[in-house]
């Protein structure tokens, strides 16, 4: 008799099954977490990330991580067109102080970060680039937890400010000092000027029309019910289809977009039930993988240059914060939450990795086992810190106090 029909021994388990399963553990560890120890439940995220990953049961390896980035741009770009949503530009007129804070803050992450590094040894290019990811706030944590907790008011409006600032900060200096890289390995200069040149106009130019774009479907849909999420979606994932045919970043064009969206409508924007559920799918996910990065080996490559990073990192944001944050109508209190509320690094930075190893491989190596390694501690004490700053700041719902939903 043919056995043919019956399936092979060992049996093997496909990416699909690997992915249901992870997508699992890791919803039964959020929520392990969330009602045993009272944390974020992406803590327990990034833990099953640890746990699946090479690191510990090999579930997960690095090299796979291509086949499943396009899980982690729709879920950034999605975060961050959300983000913008929330960022008003007549805020700035109004409180000037806010931008002075938000510049002096990254300005003092660049710059401390940046002269740490010189002082351990590495080359300029390096300590730039780190220092210029270094900046970013992980708008993954601040979004999700802020929501978890229910979080609202000041501290929690400027957060979502100084995150979405960052991230910008974050990319285009990134994007110049990769620039900078043609010069200094290839003797390009050209290249150098206009490479940074198209990646941020070519971003501005997708950012104006997928604002456009959101506009006109709003027009059409109702974005509350199902069949308007899925042309949201849609629309997401054809934006991605074109910065990769283009060759642009995947994280510039949806913030702007956001941020463009409210500011030529002010009403309110109720983020769609059923957007933010099949987001928070894509988040769990953005944990999960970002934390399949960390191996031994970048652990023991990067990881003591990493804990420096990670100190000199808080206290340049807290400092920065706080020196103006009298003057744009925060307490102390305030101030000192809204600087650990920073603290967290997690998919912007593992892309932007991404994006300078795909051109310079050994380069982009040595930036990942310090920026990995970074992402991967903050990823598991970032969430409590923002969690401890929004309560700290009297700014939750009682009940998320006690531990609730």
């Amino acid at each position: 008799m043919d056995f043919s029909f019956l399936p092979g021994w060992p049996l093997q388990f496909n990416e699909t099954l690997r992915v249901a399963i992870a997508l699992i553990f890791a919803g039964l560890a959020g929520e392990v977490v969330a009602r045993l120890v009272r944390l974020p439940r992406i803590t327990g995220y990034s833990l099953a990330g640890i746990l699946l990953g090479p690191s510990v049961l090999g579930w997960f390896g690095v090299e796979e991580l291509g086949s499943l980035r396009l899980v982690i741009d729709l879920a950034l770009a999605l975060l961050l067109f959300e983000l913008g949503i929330r960022v008003d530009l007549r805020w700035f007129r109004k409180n000037p102080w806010i931008l002075a804070s938000s510049v002096a803050e990254a300005g003092l992450t660049f710059l401390a970060t940046f002269y740490a590094l010189r002082w351990m040894g590495t080359g300029t290019g390096l300590a730039a680039t780190v220092a210029a990811i270094a900046i970013g706030t992980s708008p993954a944590v601040v979004m999700r937890v802020a929501a978890e907790l229910r979080a609202e008011g000041q501290v929690t409006q400027r957060l979502f400010v100084h995150t979405a600032l960052n991230v910008f900060y974050s990319v285009v200096l990134s994007k110049l000092i990769v620039g900078g890289m043609h010069g200094a390995f290839r003797a390009d200069w050209l290249a150098a000027v206009f490479h940074p040149l198209y990646l941020i106009s070519g971003s501005l130019l997708m950012g104006v029309a997928i604002a456009i774009a959101f506009r006109g479907l709003r027009r059409v849909f109702d974005l509350s019910d199902e069949q308007g999420v899925a042309t949201l979606f849609g629309l997401l994932l054809l934006a991605l289809a074109l910065f990769q045919m283009f060759a642009l970043p995947t994280t510039l064009a949806p913030l702007l977009a956001g941020v463009l969206v409210k500011h030529w409508d002010r009403r309110p924007h109720l983020w769609p039930r059923h957007f933010g559920t099949a987001g928070g799918v894509l988040v769990i996910l953005l944990f999960v993988f970002t934390e399949v990065t960390l191996t031994g080996k970048a652990i023991v490559a990067g990881g003591l240059s990493a804990l420096v990073l990670i100190g000199v990192r808080v206290l340049s944001k807290g400092v920065g914060v706080a020196a103006f944050g009298s003057f744009g109508g925060l307490s102390l209190r305030q101030s000192l939450a809204l600087g650990v509320a920073l603290l967290p690094m997690s998919g912007v930075a593992f892309v932007l990795t991404e994006d300078v190893r795909s051109i310079y491989p050994e380069f982009g190596a040595q930036i990942g086992a310090i920026v990995l390694s970074m992402t991967a501690v903050l990823e598991l004490l970032g969430p409590i810190g923002v969690q401890w700053a929004l309560i700290f700041s009297n700014e939750t719902k009682t009940e998320t106090k006690k531990g609730g939903r």
